[in-house]
């Protein structure tokens, strides 16, 4: 019993979402390369976050769009309006580039 209730436990924070964005980074897009085109470039953010719980995968696609919010985030603290994904998210990490479109 006292197992099934650990990984209970663990399922349950797999789950979970940790990152939301921020009201700044809320109003930040995600594009692709050929929308920036004429946008200034301010600089590149990499995001960080768990892709596991103990010995349990988090799901790709909350793992990926934490790593996005944390990007917006970041991106709208230097005053960037406009994020480029680099590549892929490579386990709990990605990097982005940041634009002002606007």
């Amino acid at each position: 019993m006292k197992t099934f209730a650990m990984l209970l436990g663990s399922l349950t924070l797999v789950s979970c979402t940790w990152v939301e964005p921020s009201e700044q980074g809320k109003s930040v897009t995600l594009v692709k390369p050929a929308h920036v085109t004429g946008c200034q470039a301010l600089g590149t953010v990499t995001s960080s976050t768990k892709d596991s719980v103990g010995f349990v995968d988090r799901s790709e696609e909350k793992v990926a769009g934490e790593l996005v919010d944390l990007a917006r985030n970041k991106a709208a603290s230097m005053g960037g309006d406009t994020i480029v994904a680099e590549g892929p998210p490579d386990g709990g990490s990605q990097t982005f580039r940041v634009y002002k479109c606007g």
